[in-house]
């Protein structure tokens, strides 16, 4: 087996079962299903694991409907759709994504205009870096009981960063 089931999924990336079944209803993680329609045998790839656990730190600062119509503008854009290498910035009701070669951007931003209309604060999420993601991944897996620990080291598909 290539991928990863169910339920190992739910054991790496930590969350919940619900939440898991909204990201493939909706379409912004869909597994592979085999065997039975009714009740399929569902694989979930290395990548797809990587977006799971990111969109779980996204979750810190916006809704799950958000990231849908983040991942939607992606799309419709013919932009690549994986979030684990964006830069956001989010208001209450906005999600903005800061393109890479704007490299000299300042980490905090504070915004005003003249007339005090639209006044609010940004907030710059950084997401966590590919390689957290990946050790994230790594220790929910050394530390399950579900998850065979030496069948998940052949089956992954990039190994932690190694201490400097």
């Amino acid at each position: 087996m290539d991928g990863f089931t169910r339920q190992e999924t739910l054991a790496l990336t930590q969350i919940t079962s619900s939440r898991l079944a909204y990201l493939d209803r909706t379409s912004v993680v869909v597994p592979k299903k085999y065997g039975n329609s009714k009740k399929p045998t569902v694989i979930y790839t290395w990548e797809q694991l990587l977006e799971i656990r990111t969109i779980a730190n996204l979750r810190k600062q916006i809704s799950l409907q958000m990231v849908r119509k983040l991942v939607s503008f992606l799309d419709e854009h013919g932009l690549d759709i994986t979030l684990h290498d964006k830069h956001l910035v989010a208001t209450p009701n906005e999600v903005f994504l800061v393109m890479p070669d704007w490299s000299d951007m300042p980490q905090v931003m504070k915004v005003a205009d003249r007339d005090g209309e639209g006044l609010g604060q940004l907030v710059l999420l950084v997401l966590p870096p590919l390689k957290t993601v990946i050790q994230e991944i790594w220790n929910a897996a050394a530390n399950s009981t579900l998850v065979d620990f030496e069948s998940f080291k052949q089956r992954a598909k990039s190994a932690p960063a190694q201490a400097g």
